[in-house]
């Protein structure tokens, strides 16, 4: 018999030696000597201790998901910013305010971008002026076509940290034709819960086939105000249906002063 042969029919037996010492019924005595027993249940605790954990953490992750926000009643003081779609979205927002009892402040900004209000100190300056309880940000209709994505993501991930924990929300641009990126940089930022996402209506356009018309522009506030007040939000406020007209307040307008940017 080779020497392999001979080694491979040890180890057999040694295993067959261990299975019959780990899985006897008692413990054994020779000579009032015992052999104990393996015991492979801390194993097995271990192992259903780690899965009822896994298991609990999981059911608390679609628990938090599944949990109805509850919707803030209480009046706020909005700052709503961002480019030139504030024109037409401002006049339908002042109703919506006046209507739920909270305060608007407008900061238009024509053609302005993400660079522009990361940059610069007017952001810092409204929110310290109006100390808003609720932010609303409409910015990217001037970098649709906007190529340096990854830029255009540190220049939101700017303005949200300018924004702190005040909660907010982030209207999406009223797209006419296909971006180059801007709109999913701005929702991976800012998440779901933060992103009105606009691609989805239809807009009645102005002359300039971009802005949508007043009148269009109010039923795109319609949508953002249901949503708004939606637990889809992350934090939902109210915004009941106004039934009649309220003049805007509070509407600072900058003009452009800085040259525009290449693509």
């Amino acid at each position: 018999m080779s020497s392999q042969i001979k080694t491979l029919c040890l180890f057999i037996v040694a295993l067959v030696i261990l299975a019959c010492y780990a899985f006897m019924p008692e413990d054994l005595s020779f000579n009032e000597e015992y052999v104990k027993k393996l015991d492979f249940s801390a194993l097995y605790e271990a192992d259903s201790t780690a899965v009822a954990e896994a298991d609990s953490t999981l059911t608390a992750e679609i628990e938090k998901k599944e949990e109805k926000k509850e919707l803030d009643t209480t009046s706020q003081r909005i700052l709503f910013f961002g480019d030139s779609m504030l024109e037409g979205l401002t006049l339908r927002a002042s109703d919506y305010a006046f209507a739920n009892g909270h305060e608007l402040w407008n900061a238009l900004w024509y053609s302005s971008n993400t660079k522009l209000w990361a940059e610069t100190q007017t952001l810092e300056y409204n929110i310290r002026e109006v100390n808003p309880t609720f932010i609303i940000c409409c910015l990217g209709s001037n970098e649709q076509f906007f190529r340096d994505v990854p830029q255009r993501k540190e220049y939101i991930k700017a303005i949200v940290n300018k924004m702190g924990n005040i909660p907010f929300i982030w209207i999406c641009p009223p797209a006419w034709k296909q971006d180059a990126g801007i709109n999913e940089a701005i929702r991976t930022i800012v998440g779901d819960e933060r992103f009105f996402d606009s691609r989805k209506l239809t807009f009645q356009r102005g002359k300039d086939h971009v802005h949508p018309t007043f009148s269009s522009a109010a039923v795109w506030f319609d949508h953002v105000a249901e949503w708004l007040q939606s637990d889809s939000t992350a934090h939902p406020i109210i915004m009941k249906v106004p039934t009649e007209k309220h003049k805007r307040e509070h509407h600072k307008i900058y003009q452009p002063t800085f040259p525009g940017e290449k693509l």
